[in-house]
Protein backbone atom coordinates (compact mmCIF):
# COMPACT_ATOMS: atom_id res chain seq x y z
CA UNK A 1 0.00 0.00 0.00
CA UNK A 2 1.96 2.73 -0.86
CA UNK A 3 1.88 6.51 -2.03
CA UNK A 4 2.20 7.28 -5.15
CA UNK A 5 3.97 10.78 -4.91
CA UNK A 6 1.85 12.15 -8.27
CA UNK A 7 -1.07 11.40 -6.01
CA UNK A 8 -0.04 13.42 -3.03
CA UNK A 9 0.84 16.87 -4.46
CA UNK A 10 2.97 19.08 -1.80
CA UNK A 11 0.74 21.04 0.17
CA UNK A 12 -2.70 19.55 -0.63
CA UNK A 13 -5.00 17.48 1.19
CA UNK A 14 -1.67 16.24 3.14
CA UNK A 15 -1.01 17.33 7.39
CA UNK A 16 1.13 20.52 8.03
CA UNK A 17 4.20 19.88 9.65
CA UNK A 18 2.48 20.57 12.93
CA UNK A 19 -0.19 18.71 12.58
CA UNK A 20 1.89 15.47 11.65
CA UNK A 21 0.78 12.65 13.49
CA UNK A 22 3.01 10.79 15.88
CA UNK A 23 5.26 7.94 14.81
CA UNK A 24 3.44 5.00 14.46
CA UNK A 25 4.98 1.71 16.67
CA UNK A 26 5.46 0.08 13.26
CA UNK A 27 7.22 2.04 11.32
CA UNK A 28 10.51 -0.78 11.36
CA UNK A 29 7.94 -2.55 9.34
CA UNK A 30 6.85 -2.41 5.62
CA UNK A 31 2.80 -2.41 6.77
CA UNK A 32 4.14 0.74 9.40
CA UNK A 33 6.15 2.24 6.69
CA UNK A 34 3.51 2.13 4.28
CA UNK A 35 0.44 3.24 6.44
CA UNK A 36 3.14 5.88 8.27
CA UNK A 37 3.69 7.14 4.09
CA UNK A 38 -0.37 6.69 3.81
CA UNK A 39 -1.06 8.87 7.07
CA UNK A 40 0.44 11.80 5.73
CA UNK A 41 -1.98 12.12 2.41
CA UNK A 42 -5.66 12.20 2.98
CA UNK A 43 -7.81 11.62 -0.81
CA UNK A 44 -10.45 13.67 -0.43
CA UNK A 45 -12.41 11.65 -2.88
CA UNK A 46 -12.02 8.49 -5.27
CA UNK A 47 -15.03 5.38 -5.47
CA UNK A 48 -13.72 3.86 -2.39
CA UNK A 49 -14.01 6.84 -0.30
CA UNK A 50 -17.52 7.85 -2.00
CA UNK A 51 -18.68 4.08 -1.22
CA UNK A 52 -17.64 5.08 2.22
CA UNK A 53 -19.18 7.34 2.59
CA UNK A 54 -22.54 5.96 1.29
CA UNK A 55 -22.13 3.01 3.46
CA UNK A 56 -21.76 5.16 6.66
CA UNK A 57 -25.34 6.75 5.49
CA UNK A 58 -27.00 3.55 5.44
CA UNK A 59 -26.04 2.43 8.76
CA UNK A 60 -27.37 5.32 10.45
CA UNK A 61 -30.29 5.43 8.11
CA UNK A 62 -31.42 1.84 9.08
CA UNK A 63 -29.85 1.90 12.66
CA UNK A 64 -29.64 5.42 15.19
CA UNK A 65 -32.47 6.39 12.56
CA UNK A 66 -35.20 4.38 14.33
CA UNK A 67 -34.15 5.71 17.51
CA UNK A 68 -34.51 9.38 16.42
CA UNK A 69 -37.59 8.56 15.83
CA UNK A 70 -38.57 6.66 19.27
CA UNK A 71 -41.02 9.05 20.52
CA UNK A 72 -43.50 7.23 17.74
CA UNK A 73 -42.27 4.02 20.11
CA UNK A 74 -42.89 6.01 23.77
CA UNK A 75 -46.03 7.33 22.24
CA UNK A 76 -47.45 3.93 21.30
CA UNK A 77 -46.25 2.12 24.00
CA UNK A 78 -47.58 4.29 26.78
CA UNK A 79 -51.25 3.79 24.94
CA UNK A 80 -50.73 -0.32 24.32
CA UNK A 81 -48.99 -2.84 25.74
CA UNK A 82 -47.00 -0.55 28.24
CA UNK A 83 -50.01 1.22 29.50
CA UNK A 84 -49.87 0.58 33.03
CA UNK A 85 -45.80 1.87 32.81
CA UNK A 86 -44.60 5.60 33.33
CA UNK A 87 -42.75 7.65 30.47
CA UNK A 88 -39.77 6.58 32.45
CA UNK A 89 -39.50 3.48 32.32
CA UNK A 90 -40.77 2.58 29.12
CA UNK A 91 -38.15 5.67 28.14
CA UNK A 92 -35.62 2.78 29.10
CA UNK A 93 -35.81 0.80 25.81
CA UNK A 94 -34.42 3.81 23.81
CA UNK A 95 -31.94 5.02 26.25
CA UNK A 96 -30.61 1.34 26.16
CA UNK A 97 -30.62 1.58 22.10
CA UNK A 98 -28.50 4.71 22.41
CA UNK A 99 -26.23 3.53 24.88
CA UNK A 100 -25.07 0.99 22.57
CA UNK A 101 -24.33 3.29 20.19
CA UNK A 102 -22.06 5.18 22.50
CA UNK A 103 -21.14 2.46 24.99
CA UNK A 104 -19.50 -0.47 22.62
CA UNK A 105 -17.84 2.60 20.79
CA UNK A 106 -14.16 1.45 21.90
CA UNK A 107 -14.64 -1.90 21.28
CA UNK A 108 -15.77 -1.12 17.76
CA UNK A 109 -13.79 1.48 16.90
CA UNK A 110 -10.31 -1.15 17.77
CA UNK A 111 -11.99 -4.14 15.90
CA UNK A 112 -12.20 -1.35 12.96
CA UNK A 113 -8.97 -0.34 13.11
CA UNK A 114 -7.26 -3.63 13.63
CA UNK A 115 -9.44 -5.59 11.58
CA UNK A 116 -11.37 -3.21 9.19
CA UNK A 117 -14.95 -1.86 9.38
CA UNK A 118 -16.61 -4.93 7.83
CA UNK A 119 -16.50 -7.15 11.01
CA UNK A 120 -17.97 -4.92 13.40
CA UNK A 121 -20.43 -4.11 10.70
CA UNK A 122 -21.52 -7.61 9.86
CA UNK A 123 -21.78 -8.56 13.62
CA UNK A 124 -23.49 -5.37 14.61
CA UNK A 125 -25.98 -6.35 11.63
CA UNK A 126 -27.06 -9.97 13.25
CA UNK A 127 -27.91 -8.29 16.57
CA UNK A 128 -29.82 -4.99 15.12
CA UNK A 129 -31.76 -7.38 12.95
CA UNK A 130 -32.57 -10.11 15.89
CA UNK A 131 -33.62 -7.42 18.17
CA UNK A 132 -36.42 -5.57 15.92
CA UNK A 133 -37.70 -9.15 14.72
CA UNK A 134 -37.73 -10.35 18.47
CA UNK A 135 -39.45 -7.02 19.54
CA UNK A 136 -42.06 -8.11 16.91
CA UNK A 137 -43.22 -10.82 19.11
CA UNK A 138 -42.84 -9.21 22.33
CA UNK A 139 -45.95 -8.10 24.72
CA UNK A 140 -44.34 -7.60 28.21
CA UNK A 141 -42.04 -5.40 29.68
CA UNK A 142 -39.31 -7.38 30.25
CA UNK A 143 -39.46 -9.15 26.60
CA UNK A 144 -39.20 -5.53 25.03
CA UNK A 145 -36.31 -4.78 27.48
CA UNK A 146 -34.10 -7.55 26.15
CA UNK A 147 -35.08 -7.25 22.65
CA UNK A 148 -35.45 -3.67 21.39
CA UNK A 149 -33.53 -2.57 24.30
CA UNK A 150 -30.99 -4.64 25.01
CA UNK A 151 -29.91 -7.09 21.64
CA UNK A 152 -30.51 -3.98 19.45
CA UNK A 153 -28.04 -1.65 21.44
CA UNK A 154 -25.34 -4.70 21.27
CA UNK A 155 -26.42 -4.44 17.03
CA UNK A 156 -26.00 -0.49 17.04
CA UNK A 157 -22.82 -0.32 19.40
CA UNK A 158 -21.14 -2.60 16.87
CA UNK A 159 -22.36 -0.37 13.60
CA UNK A 160 -22.17 3.27 15.15
CA UNK A 161 -18.34 3.66 15.55
CA UNK A 162 -17.00 2.29 12.27
CA UNK A 163 -20.37 3.60 10.37
CA UNK A 164 -19.10 7.29 11.44
CA UNK A 165 -15.52 7.15 11.72
CA UNK A 166 -13.86 5.65 8.68
CA UNK A 167 -14.71 8.10 6.17
CA UNK A 168 -11.80 10.65 8.19
CA UNK A 169 -8.78 8.27 6.49
CA UNK A 170 -10.27 8.98 3.48
CA UNK A 171 -11.07 12.47 3.80
CA UNK A 172 -9.45 15.85 5.41
CA UNK A 173 -10.85 19.06 3.32
CA UNK A 174 -14.28 17.55 3.13
CA UNK A 175 -14.03 16.08 6.16
CA UNK A 176 -16.81 17.95 7.81
CA UNK A 177 -18.94 18.01 4.86
CA UNK A 178 -18.58 14.62 4.57
CA UNK A 179 -19.69 13.73 8.54
CA UNK A 180 -23.15 15.22 7.83
CA UNK A 181 -23.29 13.43 4.91
CA UNK A 182 -23.05 10.12 7.02
CA UNK A 183 -24.83 11.84 10.24
CA UNK A 184 -27.82 12.53 7.83
CA UNK A 185 -28.40 8.89 7.66
CA UNK A 186 -29.84 9.28 10.96
CA UNK A 187 -32.26 12.30 9.99
CA UNK A 188 -33.74 10.68 7.05
CA UNK A 189 -34.26 7.70 9.30
CA UNK A 190 -35.79 9.64 11.83
CA UNK A 191 -38.19 11.55 9.30
CA UNK A 192 -39.13 8.24 6.98
CA UNK A 193 -39.85 5.29 10.00
CA UNK A 194 -42.25 7.33 12.49
CA UNK A 195 -44.33 7.94 8.99
CA UNK A 196 -43.54 4.43 7.88
CA UNK A 197 -44.60 3.19 11.43
CA UNK A 198 -48.36 5.74 11.04
CA UNK A 199 -49.11 4.33 7.67
CA UNK A 200 -49.21 0.79 8.45
CA UNK A 201 -50.41 0.98 11.91
CA UNK A 202 -52.69 4.00 11.55
CA UNK A 203 -54.06 3.99 8.07
CA UNK A 204 -53.34 0.62 6.36
CA UNK A 205 -54.11 -1.43 9.88
CA UNK A 206 -51.36 -3.34 9.88
CA UNK A 207 -50.65 -5.41 13.30
CA UNK A 208 -47.38 -4.00 15.32
CA UNK A 209 -45.73 -7.01 14.85
CA UNK A 210 -46.06 -7.16 11.03
CA UNK A 211 -45.15 -3.38 11.04
CA UNK A 212 -41.62 -4.10 13.29
CA UNK A 213 -41.14 -6.87 10.99
CA UNK A 214 -41.25 -4.66 7.98
CA UNK A 215 -38.72 -2.85 10.11
CA UNK A 216 -36.66 -5.43 10.29
CA UNK A 217 -36.24 -6.61 6.60
CA UNK A 218 -35.57 -3.27 5.72
CA UNK A 219 -32.66 -2.82 7.95
CA UNK A 220 -31.64 -6.32 7.07
CA UNK A 221 -31.63 -4.94 3.19
CA UNK A 222 -29.50 -1.71 4.38
CA UNK A 223 -27.40 -3.12 6.75
CA UNK A 224 -25.99 -6.22 4.39
CA UNK A 225 -24.92 -3.46 1.84
CA UNK A 226 -23.58 -1.11 3.85
CA UNK A 227 -21.33 -3.50 4.81
CA UNK A 228 -20.14 -5.17 1.31
CA UNK A 229 -19.65 -1.47 0.23
CA UNK A 230 -17.27 0.26 3.18
CA UNK A 231 -13.94 0.87 2.17
CA UNK A 232 -11.20 0.66 4.74
CA UNK A 233 -8.10 2.81 3.78
CA UNK A 234 -5.67 0.84 5.88
CA UNK A 235 -4.86 -2.51 5.90
CA UNK A 236 -5.51 -4.97 8.79
CA UNK A 237 -3.02 -4.05 11.40
CA UNK A 238 -1.90 -6.19 14.74
CA UNK A 239 -3.98 -4.76 17.71
CA UNK A 240 -1.93 -2.14 19.82
CA UNK A 241 -2.67 -1.21 23.62
CA UNK A 242 -5.44 1.11 23.30
CA UNK A 243 -3.51 4.47 24.03
CA UNK A 244 -6.00 5.65 26.99
CA UNK A 245 -3.58 7.62 28.87
CA UNK A 246 -2.79 9.73 25.98
CA UNK A 247 -6.31 10.37 25.49
CA UNK A 248 -6.83 10.96 29.24
CA UNK A 249 -3.85 13.60 29.43
CA UNK A 250 -4.13 15.45 26.16
CA UNK A 251 -6.00 18.50 27.58
CA UNK A 252 -7.75 19.52 23.96
CA UNK A 253 -9.63 15.96 23.66
CA UNK A 254 -10.72 15.69 27.49
CA UNK A 255 -12.22 19.29 27.43
CA UNK A 256 -14.18 18.44 24.31
CA UNK A 257 -15.34 14.87 25.39
CA UNK A 258 -16.72 16.67 28.84
CA UNK A 259 -18.60 18.88 26.83
CA UNK A 260 -20.02 16.49 24.57
CA UNK A 261 -20.97 13.91 27.67
CA UNK A 262 -22.97 17.31 29.05
CA UNK A 263 -24.17 18.14 25.44
CA UNK A 264 -25.86 14.67 25.04
CA UNK A 265 -27.57 14.13 28.64
CA UNK A 266 -29.74 16.83 27.23
CA UNK A 267 -29.95 16.68 23.18
CA UNK A 268 -32.14 13.74 22.81
CA UNK A 269 -34.72 14.11 25.01
CA UNK A 270 -37.00 16.11 22.99
CA UNK A 271 -36.15 13.26 20.02
CA UNK A 272 -37.78 11.01 23.05
CA UNK A 273 -40.88 13.00 24.10
CA UNK A 274 -41.98 15.58 21.09
CA UNK A 275 -45.17 13.37 20.49
CA UNK A 276 -46.27 12.71 24.07
CA UNK A 277 -45.73 16.85 24.32
CA UNK A 278 -47.54 17.33 21.30
CA UNK A 279 -50.57 15.28 22.70
CA UNK A 280 -50.51 17.18 25.58
CA UNK A 281 -51.10 20.47 24.18
CA UNK A 282 -54.05 19.35 21.80
CA UNK A 283 -52.32 17.46 18.89
CA UNK A 284 -54.12 14.08 17.61
CA UNK A 285 -52.24 10.79 17.96
CA UNK A 286 -51.53 11.14 14.45
CA UNK A 287 -50.61 14.25 13.63
CA UNK A 288 -47.66 13.95 17.03
CA UNK A 289 -46.27 11.28 15.18
CA UNK A 290 -45.42 13.75 12.35
CA UNK A 291 -43.91 15.89 15.22
CA UNK A 292 -40.74 13.50 15.60
CA UNK A 293 -40.53 13.35 11.89
CA UNK A 294 -40.44 17.07 11.49
CA UNK A 295 -37.76 17.54 13.90
CA UNK A 296 -35.77 15.06 12.00
CA UNK A 297 -36.32 16.84 8.57
CA UNK A 298 -35.09 20.01 10.50
CA UNK A 299 -32.36 17.69 11.47
CA UNK A 300 -31.26 16.71 8.06
CA UNK A 301 -31.00 19.95 7.05
CA UNK A 302 -28.80 21.06 9.50
CA UNK A 303 -26.00 17.92 8.93
CA UNK A 304 -25.65 19.36 5.37
CA UNK A 305 -25.52 23.53 6.17
CA UNK A 306 -23.39 23.97 8.87
CA UNK A 307 -20.69 21.36 7.63
CA UNK A 308 -20.85 23.12 4.43
CA UNK A 309 -20.25 26.51 6.62
CA UNK A 310 -17.48 24.78 8.53
CA UNK A 311 -15.72 23.69 5.62
CA UNK A 312 -15.52 27.13 3.62
CA UNK A 313 -15.61 29.51 6.32
CA UNK A 314 -15.18 28.66 10.02
CA UNK A 315 -13.97 25.29 10.97
CA UNK A 316 -15.36 22.36 12.67
CA UNK A 317 -15.00 23.54 16.18
CA UNK A 318 -15.65 27.06 15.74
CA UNK A 319 -18.88 26.02 14.10
CA UNK A 320 -19.65 23.45 16.54
CA UNK A 321 -19.24 26.38 19.04
CA UNK A 322 -21.61 28.78 17.52
CA UNK A 323 -24.53 25.94 16.79
CA UNK A 324 -24.23 24.41 20.34
CA UNK A 325 -25.18 28.22 21.49
CA UNK A 326 -27.85 28.35 19.08
CA UNK A 327 -29.63 25.26 20.16
CA UNK A 328 -29.31 25.96 24.25
CA UNK A 329 -31.19 29.26 23.47
CA UNK A 330 -33.36 27.23 21.45
CA UNK A 331 -34.15 24.79 23.91
CA UNK A 332 -35.17 27.63 26.19
CA UNK A 333 -37.56 28.23 24.06
CA UNK A 334 -39.55 25.12 23.83
CA UNK A 335 -40.60 26.09 27.24
CA UNK A 336 -43.13 28.63 25.91
CA UNK A 337 -43.97 27.08 22.81
CA UNK A 338 -47.73 25.64 23.60
CA UNK A 339 -49.77 25.58 20.49
CA UNK A 340 -49.36 23.43 16.79
CA UNK A 341 -47.71 26.10 14.91
CA UNK A 342 -45.58 27.10 17.64
CA UNK A 343 -44.45 23.29 18.25
CA UNK A 344 -44.16 22.48 14.20
CA UNK A 345 -41.87 25.26 14.25
CA UNK A 346 -39.81 24.59 17.62
CA UNK A 347 -39.37 21.28 16.12
CA UNK A 348 -37.81 22.83 12.43
CA UNK A 349 -35.16 24.83 14.61
CA UNK A 350 -34.35 22.47 17.39
CA UNK A 351 -34.03 19.80 14.47
CA UNK A 352 -31.68 21.79 12.53
CA UNK A 353 -29.58 22.67 14.93
CA UNK A 354 -28.88 19.31 17.15
CA UNK A 355 -28.82 17.96 13.96
CA UNK A 356 -25.33 20.22 13.02
CA UNK A 357 -24.38 19.23 16.53
CA UNK A 358 -24.74 15.46 15.86
CA UNK A 359 -22.63 15.97 12.71
CA UNK A 360 -19.62 17.99 13.53
CA UNK A 361 -18.89 16.46 16.57
CA UNK A 362 -17.54 13.45 14.93
CA UNK A 363 -15.02 15.25 12.56
CA UNK A 364 -14.25 17.42 15.49
CA UNK A 365 -12.49 13.89 18.21
CA UNK A 366 -10.90 13.05 14.54
CA UNK A 367 -9.19 16.10 14.45
CA UNK A 368 -7.63 15.74 17.93
CA UNK A 369 -6.59 11.89 17.04
CA UNK A 370 -2.85 11.48 17.18
CA UNK A 371 -3.35 9.80 13.71
CA UNK A 372 -5.40 9.28 11.16
CA UNK A 373 -4.86 5.40 11.62
CA UNK A 374 -6.30 5.75 15.64
CA UNK A 375 -9.12 7.88 14.26
CA UNK A 376 -11.77 5.01 15.06
CA UNK A 377 -10.01 4.27 18.49
CA UNK A 378 -10.11 8.06 19.39
CA UNK A 379 -13.78 8.32 18.10
CA UNK A 380 -14.89 4.95 19.89
CA UNK A 381 -12.90 6.19 23.30
CA UNK A 382 -15.04 9.61 23.42
CA UNK A 383 -18.42 7.82 22.31
CA UNK A 384 -17.94 5.30 25.41
CA UNK A 385 -17.46 7.81 27.70
CA UNK A 386 -20.23 10.11 26.21
CA UNK A 387 -22.68 6.52 26.57
CA UNK A 388 -23.08 7.08 30.33
CA UNK A 389 -24.69 11.07 29.21
CA UNK A 390 -27.20 8.90 26.60
CA UNK A 391 -28.20 6.00 28.95
CA UNK A 392 -29.51 8.45 31.77
CA UNK A 393 -31.08 11.10 29.84
CA UNK A 394 -34.31 9.42 28.51
CA UNK A 395 -34.78 8.03 32.09
CA UNK A 396 -33.91 10.98 34.14
CA UNK A 397 -36.38 13.05 31.76
CA UNK A 398 -39.44 10.86 32.10
CA UNK A 399 -38.87 11.13 36.26
CA UNK A 400 -38.93 14.71 35.97
CA UNK A 401 -42.04 14.14 34.46
CA UNK A 402 -43.36 11.57 36.19
CA UNK A 403 -42.81 14.26 39.09
CA UNK A 404 -44.91 16.39 38.19
CA UNK A 405 -47.67 13.81 37.20
CA UNK A 406 -47.07 13.31 33.83
CA UNK A 407 -48.62 17.11 32.84
CA UNK A 408 -45.67 19.84 33.57
CA UNK A 409 -42.64 19.48 31.13
CA UNK A 410 -40.25 22.67 32.14
CA UNK A 411 -38.14 20.59 34.36
CA UNK A 412 -37.09 18.38 31.54
CA UNK A 413 -36.85 21.62 29.10
CA UNK A 414 -35.02 23.56 31.41
CA UNK A 415 -32.59 20.81 32.08
CA UNK A 416 -32.53 20.21 27.86
CA UNK A 417 -30.90 23.90 27.87
CA UNK A 418 -29.06 23.97 30.76
CA UNK A 419 -27.20 21.28 29.51
CA UNK A 420 -26.53 22.77 26.28
CA UNK A 421 -25.22 26.21 27.40
CA UNK A 422 -22.96 24.84 29.66
CA UNK A 423 -21.66 22.35 26.84
CA UNK A 424 -21.19 25.26 24.95
CA UNK A 425 -19.14 27.47 27.04
CA UNK A 426 -16.72 24.14 27.34
CA UNK A 427 -16.90 23.94 23.57
CA UNK A 428 -15.56 27.52 23.31
CA UNK A 429 -13.03 26.48 25.50
CA UNK A 430 -11.86 23.84 23.76
CA UNK A 431 -11.63 25.88 20.66
CA UNK A 432 -9.54 28.36 22.22
CA UNK A 433 -7.13 25.85 23.22
CA UNK A 434 -6.36 25.12 19.69
CA UNK A 435 -4.02 26.74 17.32
CA UNK A 436 -5.73 28.80 14.79
CA UNK A 437 -4.80 27.21 11.75
CA UNK A 438 -6.23 23.77 13.38
CA UNK A 439 -9.35 25.87 14.72
CA UNK A 440 -10.27 27.17 11.07
CA UNK A 441 -7.75 25.64 8.14
CA UNK A 442 -7.22 22.08 8.84
CA UNK A 443 -10.75 21.04 9.75
CA UNK A 444 -13.00 22.69 7.18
Amino acid sequence: MSVDPEKCPAGKNTLEPAELPLESSLANTSIGNDVASAELYFPDGGHKAWLTVLAGWLTLFSTIGVISGFSVFESYYSTTELSTYTPSEISWIGSLQIWGCFGFGLWSGRLSDSRGPRFPLAAGTVFTVLGTMMASISKKYYQFILSQGICSAIGLGFSFTPAIAVQSQWFLRRRAFVGGLVMSGQNVGGVIWPILVNQLINYNGLSWGWTMRIIGFMQLACMVAATLLIQPRFPSLPTQPIPIRQFFTDRRTIMFTVATLITFFGIYIPYFYISLYGTQWGMSASSSFYLSAILNAGAFVGCYAFPVVAKSKMGCFNSLTFVAFGCAITAFGWIGTRNNAGITAWCVIYGFLSGAIQALFSPCISHLSPKPSLIGTWNGLCITVVSFAVLGTGPIAGRMLDNTGDINYVPMQIFTAVCLIVASVIYLGTTLCLPRVSSLAIVG
